[in-house]
């Protein structure tokens, strides 16, 4: 009976964007306004799109998404409860303040959104198709040798895999935090901007204006790759490695040009804490991508944050 007690139960349905830390920052009377894509696509979303008002504790969850044969129970659930937390905090003490982040604060940050990235199911079906090429190939080989039951063995290896190789992607992003070397900057909409960000069901994009013609495909850490996510519908986090550090206002144009990374990345649903207005639709849909680094690379003091500035002299005045 002991034993009974003690054992450990699964945490069955695991949700790939987290409900306290990142959904419920888009919630609006308790629930999260969703536009599911359909096969309409997403040319004219805000027309063909099913639009449900949704719970956090109903939206982007699977049942044992991450758990997998070769890790104890619950262990990745456990270790992404705790950078949620860890991450929550800074949110709300922190950014949501506006207060200057210390390198601690920045690698909490950066752990989190380097998972948010990873734990998507686009992420997992990404992995998968990789797996059915590879079984593709195998088999082709194997059979091309008149070798059917090679042919076979090699297939029930990649179905094998498949059920360890989204864990292990996880277990590596907790590693590789892809996020750290980034300078962080935080956009918020400008006084007069009275629209907000949007999310998605994979809600964090890499932008790389320059075309990169490298077989890896874009590089997270590249001079002109510009990562964003929304955290907040007023706040996203603009990720560089251009010096771009603090916080800084932003017009209704790059605004527009957040949720259009969005429309665009999308897997199956777009979310938003308010109604995306018929106007706003249309544009995020109609738009033409454009560089945030080139926008703030021709800013007066693009590079030396002067909000962070003043918000050390506040700080340094408090204890005087």
């Amino acid at each position: 009976m002991a034993e009974k007690a003690g054992k450990k139960q699964v945490t069955r349905r695991q949700h790939w964007l987290p409900r306290t830390s990142y959904l419920q920052n888009f919630t609006i009377n308790g629930k999260v306004k969703t536009y599911w894509f359909g096969d309409k696509g997403r040319a004219d979303f805000l027309h063909t799109a099913e639009q449900k008002d949704i719970a956090p504790v109903n939206i982007a969850v699977k049942n044992n998404l991450y758990e997998t044969p070769i890790l104890p129970t619950n262990a990745i659930e456990d270790v992404l409860a705790q950078i949620e937390g860890d991450y929550g905090e800074v949110l709300e003490k922190k950014i949501k303040q506006g207060k200057r982040i210390s390198e601690a604060d920045h690698e909490k940050i950066a752990l989190y959104i380097s998972a948010l990235e990873n734990r998507t199911i686009m992420q997992q079906e990404h992995l998968n198709s990789f797996l059915d090429k590879l079984n593709e190939s195998g088999r082709a080989l194997s059979l091309g040798h008149n070798a059917p039951e090679a042919a076979d063995r090699w297939t029930k290896q990649m179905e094998a895999m498949k059920e360890v190789f989204f864990a292990q992607a996880m277990a590596v992003s907790f590693e590789v935090n892809k996020w750290g070397p980034l300078d962080f900057c935080f956009l918020t909409p400008a006084s007069y901007v009275d629209i907000e960000f949007i999310t998605s069901d994979h809600p964090v994009t890499l932008t790389e204006f320059t075309k990169d013609n490298s077989p890896f495909g874009r590089n997270q850490w590249s001079k002109t790759a510009e990562c964003v996510v929304p955290l907040t519908p007023k706040i996203a986090l603009f990720g560089n490695r251009c010096g771009i550090t603090g916080y800084k206002e932003i017009d209704y144009n790059f605004v527009r040009e957040i949720n259009n990374r969005e429309l665009r990345r999308a897997d199956k649903m777009l979310i938003s804490a308010s109604p995306i207005p018929e106007y706003e639709g249309k544009v995020i849909v109609d738009r033409m991508p454009q560089s945030l680094l080139l926008n703030f690379a021709k800013l007066p003091n693009g590079r030396a944050d002067k909000i962070i500035k003043d918000q050390i002299a506040r700080e340094q005045a408090e204890t005087r």
